[in-house]
């Protein structure tokens, strides 16, 4: 055997013993898919405020007080009776 060829192989067992890579299990094909949905969500936010930053808001409107009424409620209609 050459040398180096022994760690390549040993090297190779491990490899192949974990049972690949993390991001092809159903957790990490989950995780990508949160991750992409976040950054999605996120440039979409982003977006939304710019395009109400560009909108002007109207002034805001005095608020007054409501003046009182010295009327109680409607008038009574008498009856024909």
């Amino acid at each position: 055997m050459q040398p180096g060829t022994k760690t390549l192989s040993v090297a190779l067992a491990l490899a192949v013993a974990l049972g690949g890579c993390s991001s092809f299990s159903k957790s990490g094909r989950q995780r990508r898919a949160y991750e992409k949905y976040v950054r999605k969500s996120s440039v979409a936010r982003g977006k939304q405020r710019a395009r109400m930053g560009k909108v002007q808001m109207p002034p805001p409107q005095e608020f007054t007080q409501p003046t009182e009424s010295t009327e109680t409620g409607p008038q009574a209609v008498p009856s024909d009776g």
